[in-house]
């Protein structure tokens, strides 16, 4: 069983008062004394209660992450980033999955309204409705935004430039086609940051070409990849370029090209999102536009920081810009 202060206060035969000033070095207390009960916390390996010690303070030292789904592949990176500035500023963090459910999402702010966390991050795509208004009039607004954007509020915000990630895949894969419009194959086309690739990728593809090419939605998943291969070719011929947004797509998609005959970069040349593991195994190396999440991260969490530690700081919108890596399927 831990030991408690009290424990500690009996062994040492004095007030429970003195063990909590010796332990926080506070005056009061003989060297003596402290040295007793410094050797007898030592020797029981006492830990404080960091509860008691936060509500006492009014300051839990824990930060809340709100997240959408943890599916995403570039989770991972962003929460080890995340986790890291604050760890090294002796916070911890809190994963909070809301799995797109605005009910979740209230409640784990819910939990920053009253106290139990010093701050939150909250990720693009978190639905929260209204609770961010109500946070920010109670003056309950230690939070910083990662690529989502609310007019209402003027709270940190850090994003992706998604227009630019259109734009650079476009011009990418029209440096070595530029006779036929490249297709772009799209996961969810109602999310900001699908629409924004689209919009980026469209208009590039409009002032080289004067067109577009197809574009084909609602593909997300290794299967869908595989299978949009075939709707492709059955209305295009070979050579084509392709802008993929989701990688697992991609994965399918030249799984699918390979098993047809084809060959990747020679019929096909295909780009798609964010360097993952998965953008590692396909083979040959696929060719991303890359999004520098883990600076966005840490950036974002030190911002938070400096606001939990009073800091006067600017309400800023920071955009942060993509870069194609180049792989082997270009």
């Amino acid at each position: 069983m831990a030991i408690t202060l009290k424990d500690l206060a009996r062994m040492a035969g004095v007030a429970e008062s003195t063990v909590s000033r010796a332990l926080n070095d506070k005056p009061g207390v003989s060297e003596e004394t402290k040295e007793k009960i410094l050797k007898l916390a030592d020797k029981h390996n006492y830990q404080p209660n960091r509860l008691a010690q936060g509500l006492a303070k009014n300051k839990t030292s824990v930060i809340a992450l709100l997240l959408p789904d943890l599916k995403d592949l570039s989770y991972p990176g962003l929460i080890a980033s995340v986790e890291k500035a604050a760890n090294k500023a002796g916070y911890q963090v809190v994963l909070c999955n809301t799995a797109g459910s605005s009910q979740k999402a209230a409640g784990y702010l819910d939990l920053l309204q009253r106290n139990q966390f010093d701050g939150a991050i909250i990720v693009g795509g978190t639905p929260a409705e209204g609770k961010f208004l109500r946070l920010a009039l109670e003056n309950k607004n230690n939070m910083v935004l990662i690529n989502m954007l609310l007019e209402e509020l003027l709270l940190p915000s850090h994003l992706i430039d998604y227009q630019a990630e259109g734009i650079l895949a476009a011009e990418h894969l029209l440096e070595e086609n530029n006779v036929k419009p490249p297709l772009l194959v799209l996961g969810n086309e109602q999310e900001y940051a699908e629409m924004e690739r689209k919009e980026g990728f469209i208009t590039t593809c409009q002032q080289h070409l004067g067109s577009s090419g197809e574009i084909f939605s609602g593909v997300t998943d290794r299967a869908e990849g595989y299978q949009v291969f075939f709707n492709i070719v059955e209305k295009n011929q070979p050579p084509l370029a392709i802008y993929v947004t989701e990688n697992f797509a991609a994965l399918g998609l030249i799984e699918a090209i390979k098993t047809g005959g084809y060959l990747v970069p020679e019929d096909f040349q295909v780009i798609g999102t964010g360097s993952d593991f998965i953008a590692d195994i396909i083979s040959p190396k696929l060719t991303v536009v890359d999004e520098p999440l883990a600076k966005m991260a840490e950036e974002a969490t030190e911002k938070l920081l400096k606001m939990l530690a009073e800091e006067e700081i600017d309400s800023e919108i920071k955009v942060y810009d993509p870069e194609i890596i180049a792989g082997g399927t270009t």
